[in-house]
């Protein structure tokens, strides 16, 4: 690669960046000039030698042409790589370089700031110039406001570096609902004026709200299948966070490792757009910083979920409806009501179908293990493959039925507060789910072609035998039902109110779904009852409670712990 014919003045640099697409192939290459032409004998003069290119980042590099000041020359790239893979060449520039010169090179900033409060700029002064730079002044308007505020810094950074700068202000007067620009600029370099003002500026903005916030319920969407052999310890992981973190909603989407019979066409969808592979989790589908894409692995997941339930949302969320247990229908409304100003865009409401405990056998369902020999682990010895694996929080349908990513056409680009927001949808249960077992989850999300802005505002599940009965009014004795303590060393109480005399079994099942407790009490008599139950013989570890009281059954999560 030869450039034209270039006439340089004084103080002229060449810049460019590069950068080797392969770490396991890094190209080398040379920088060669000539003062006469451009054949490959002329170009004899090596500016440059780099005998392998920094990998899969971009490297700035700069070259000081000031001995041929006043002279017309020809540069060249010559890769000298044998049986490399591919070298990359951008942003070629030769220009002058002043004495005095700098520029904001990045800036960094908050998204959202409530109204009148301290905002907190930061970012890189680079020294674009000659001479060492010992003062400057960095400034900062918004809105294009004739109001210019100014700090003096006093960096001390050689010809090219740069330094870090942080400035406080407090923003007044900002309208909550909107967005305010924001300009930040440098000048008087080492106490002159800045000759060259292409590089001096940068230009964002943010949003302002109020600050209200109500709390947040985390959607947390675990990619697995039945291929995948490390799946069974990401749904070890899951289940740990549930019991640690009530805030927490769980899903389960069968992509990114294959398929397996649980596999639905909108997990796919999913799969493709964050994910790489499985098990995986989108949290809120947000891209946290340090993760390279929003589906991440397990070992920061807890933490993830963690950091976004501590922040609050401006958006309350609510399921409500009613099921027909006779006919299966469902009409489900998902209500969503803005406390406070949330970023304008494309925010959308989305319904899932969950389904608990799946704990088919066979093809397509029986779960691959690599800690069927790994002392320790929950499944160590449940088999390779595990046959009647209990599958949980399995999603079976998404509406609207049209797009996986959610209806468009209830929420405005800019939500009104205090206003209800309400989608209903309407469907007739699948009569192969155990209505006993599903749950609606509800979420609003942004919608954005960058799928890393498709990060959810808020979501909200409940079962679906705790929607109002369209069938009469039923008595739900097991809706009532609590264990304490929870965790425990030793023994629980089961407590529940009967509405009339109706029988009682219990079952516990370990994380696996093995079986280890079931204890019929026969019937038991109408008004509050409270049942011990002994954990002692049981290990450390997470189990699930299903009390069958008459037709009703309900699951909770018990935790052991000593």
């Amino acid at each position: 690669m030869v450039t034209p014919a270039i006439t340089l003045t004084s103080n002229n640099y060449l810049f460019f960046d590069a950068q080797a697409l392969d770490a396991s192939f890094p190209d080398g290459y040379e920088v060669r000039l000539s003062t006469t032409n451009s054949t490959v004998a002329a170009l004899s003069t090596v500016l440059l030698n780099v005998p392998a290119e920094t990998a899969t980042v971009w490297n700035s590099r700069r070259i000081d042409l000031s001995a041929y000041a006043n002279q017309t020359v020809h540069i060249a790239w010559r890769n000298n790589s044998n049986d490399q893979f591919v070298l990359a060449v951008d942003n070629i520039e030769v220009k002058e370089v002043i004495s005095n010169d700098a520029g904001v090179e990045d800036l960094t900033i908050s998204d959202t700031y409530v109204t009148n409060s301290t905002i907190t700029i930061g970012g890189t002064i680079e020294n674009t110039g000659l001479n060492t730079l010992n003062s400057v002044d960095i400034n900062w308007s918004t809105d294009g406001g004739v109001t210019v505020n100014t700090n003096s810094l006093t960096p001390s950074t050689a010809s090219f570096g740069s330094t870090s700068f942080t400035h406080t202000i407090t923003a007044t007067a900002l309208n909550p609902g909107l967005f305010t620009d924001l300009m930040v600029w440098t000048s008087n370099p080492n106490g002159v004026a800045d000759s060259l003002n292409a590089n001096d500026t940068i230009r964002t903005r943010f949003f302002v709200n109020n600050g209200t916030t109500v709390s947040r319920e985390v959607l947390l969407e675990e990619f697995t299948t039945a291929p995948c052999q490390f799946c069974p310890d990401g749904a070890v992981v899951v289940e740990q966070i549930l019991a640690s973190n009530p805030a927490v909603i769980a899903v389960g989407e069968h992509a990114c490792f294959g398929t397996d019979a649980m596999t639905i066409p909108e997990a796919s969808t999913y799969c493709s757009a964050f994910g790489s592979g499985a098990p995986t989790a989108c949290i809120d589908r947000v891209l946290f910083p340090g993760e390279t894409s929003v589906a991440h692995g397990r070992g920061t997941w807890s933490a993830n979920a963690a950091t976004r339930a501590a922040i609050g949302s401006p958006v309350t969320l609510n399921v409500t409806g009613t099921y027909n247990a006779t006919n299966r229908q469902v009409n489900a409304d998902v209500t969503a009501n803005f406390a406070d100003y949330a970023v304008p865009g494309d925010i959308r409401v989305t319904l899932f179908v969950v389904e608990d405990s799946v704990t088919c056998a066979g093809s397509g369902y029986n779960q691959v293990n690599a800690y069927n020999n790994s002392a320790g682990h929950p499944y160590a010895g449940a088999g390779n493959p595990i046959v009647g694996f209990v599958r949980r929080h399995v999603l079976r349908d998404v509406y609207p039925t049209n797009d996986a990513w959610g209806d468009n056409t209830v929420i405005p680009t800019s939500p009104v507060l205090n206003t209800n927001y309400v989608k209903n949808n309407t469907f007739t249960l699948n009569s192969t789910w155990k209505s006993n077992d599903v749950s609606l989850v509800a979420f609003v999300s942004y919608y954005n072609v960058n799928t890393d802005e498709r990060v959810v505002l808020n979501a909200a599940d409940v079962k679906l035998n705790n929607l109002t009965s369209s069938v009469g009014e039923i008595e739900k004795d097991a809706s009532s039902l609590s264990i304490y303590p929870n965790p425990t060393a030793d023994v629980s109480t089961i407590e529940f109110n009967l509405s009339t005399s109706k029988a009682v079994l219990l079952s516990v099942r370990d994380m696996t779904g093995k079986e280890v407790i079931v204890k019929d009490f026969g019937t038991l008599s109408a008004g509050v009852q409270k049942i011990a139950f002994d954990a002692t013989n049981l290990t450390n570890g997470i189990y699930f409670a299903s009390m069958k009281i008459g037709e009703e059954v309900i699951t909770k999560k018990l935790s052991v712990n000593r």
